[in-house]
């Protein structure tokens, strides 16, 4: 009555035991359900009694039908397996949908530039700036969405390459400084005078870029600091710096869970942090915060240290 494919587990333990190894059994099999269909069974076999002179052996079995338990098994692994699929579509699409979106947007950033450069009254000026403010958020949370599709659907690439990590930093703080509030400075530290190393330039910048963005957010005055410290352990640590609001204990894990925002009344999807763990991961690195209240936070990501030799 057994499905023939199931057959070998009964065989091999009856095997077992007329060789005197006496070990309990505990499979699940198909049994033949007289209605031309299979039921599934959970068997426990366990050996009551054993006479090694007679060779005679007693054994108790139970057996439960579980065939219910199975069919509703295999409906949840199809709905997990169809969840799964329809996740990466989705994924998938919205990764697609990168030039479809920027090309309109590169479009209106870029006549927006061109109008404050020919705006000619201080109102048509301050109009124009808040047009590129808002122009350049909307790019953010694009990129945000666009990002975490494209890590999701495995589409994010990573392309490793020997790069200037001092340069870099100066080419960050060159772009950041425009960016600052009125009352805070953009500051460069450099862990050493030359730092060429082997990493993913774009994935490392943009990671230090959203801590950034994160900084001027809760910054008012002082300033936000972008460096590294000297590399230790096969390690190097990148930092961003800021004099801010700083995060109190209890939020600084849960900072980088998706969609989490500090203060809802600020701009932003709640992802930046989110994307730089992911990335982080791709990466082997590892990313984390050090922050005091009222004194401001320090957002690092520490990478492998891949030394080069040569000096461009």
């Amino acid at each position: 009555h057994i499905h023939p494919d199931d057959r070998y587990k009964i065989d091999e333990y009856y095997g077992n035991l007329s060789k005197g190894i006496l070990d309990n059994f505990k499979e699940e099999v198909r049994i033949d359900n007289g209605r031309g269909g299979w039921n599934w069974i959970r068997c426990y076999v366990a050996v009551k009694e054993y006479d090694p002179k007679t060779r005679n052996i007693e054994i108790i079995g139970v057996n439960i039908d579980i065939t219910e338990l199975k069919e509703v098994e295999a409906q949840l692994i199809e709905a997990k397996e169809k969840a799964e699929t329809l996740d990466k579509l989705k994924s998938a699409f919205l990764a697609n949908m990168s030039h479809e979106i920027r090309t309109p947007l590169n479009a209106i950033v870029g006549f927006s530039s061109i109008l404050a450069e020919t705006a000619n009254t201080p109102e048509n000026r301050e109009y124009i700036r808040i047009i590129e403010d808002n122009n350049y958020l909307l790019l953010q949370l694009i990129n945000d969405i666009l990002d975490l599709s494209r890590i999701e659907a495995g589409l994010l690439n990573f392309c490793y390459t020997d790069i200037d990590i001092n340069s870099c930093i100066r080419k960050l703080e060159d772009t950041s400084r425009l960016r600052m509030p009125a009352n805070v400075k953009c500051i460069a530290e450099f862990g050493m005078k030359r730092c060429y190393i082997h990493t993913e330039q774009n994935r490392l910048m943009q990671v230090l870029g959203n801590y950034v963005s994160n900084a001027i957010k809760y910054t008012y005055k002082g300033s936000i600091t972008i460096g590294y410290y000297p590399p230790e352990d096969g390690k190097i640590r990148f930092y961003v710096r800021d004099t801010g609001c700083g995060i109190s204990q209890d939020k600084q894990q849960a900072i980088f869970q998706r969609f989490v925002k500090l203060d809802n009344f600020k701009q932003g999807t709640g992802l930046g942090l989110s994307i730089c763990q992911m990335i982080a991961e791709k990466m082997h690195a590892t990313v984390g915060v050090s922050s005091e209240l009222s004194k401001g936070s320090e957002f690092w990501i520490e990478i492998p240290y891949q030394p080069i030799r040569t000096i461009y």
